[in-house]
């Protein structure tokens, strides 16, 4: 039977940092704001649009878990990507309404803009956090294997 100092424990879950769900709660207001000030005159004008706005609700539950905490990067890094091609898509559906109001237009523009900001800084962080770990990881390999490479002379 294994001494007790030899069980490792299995490694946790890396959560999402605090810039990280400081970037998930920027999104959820401007969502928000979207959603009040976009969204709601279009279902009214439209209600059928409401449909297409089904993923995009889906993410914003989301991104209240990733301000929360409560999941993990890789969880997060999905969450975001998806966020982009919503982004993406929410644009192009705006692009097919007959005629948008100046103020549409220009609410459309911050909101893209300032979503694809947030969007770009979460993904960086993540790869910056997964790069940075990656190089932790080899570079306490290295050091393990320095040590018992003594410990055998």
């Amino acid at each position: 039977m294994p001494h007790s100092h030899h069980l490792h424990p299995l490694p946790s879950i890396p959560k999402i940092s605090r810039l990280g769900r400081g970037l998930a709660a920027a999104q959820v207001l401007k969502e928000t704001l979207s959603i009040v000030f976009l969204g709601l005159p279009l279902v009214q004008e439209e209600p059928l649009v409401l449909l297409s706005a089904l993923p995009g609700l889906t993410l914003y539950l989301l991104h209240w878990q990733l301000a929360l905490g409560r999941v993990g990067r890789v969880f997060a890094g999905v969450v975001w990507v998806l966020t982009l091609l919503d982004e993406l898509w929410g644009l192009l559906l705006f692009k097919e309404l007959e005629a948008p109001t100046r103020g549409q237009v220009r609410m459309l523009h911050w909101s893209y803009f300032l979503g694809l900001g947030i969007i770009l800084l979460a993904l960086a962080e993540l790869v910056w956090r997964w790069q940075r770990n990656k190089v932790r990881a080899r570079r306490n390999v290295h050091h393990q294997a320095i040590l018992a490479a003594r410990q055998r002379r």
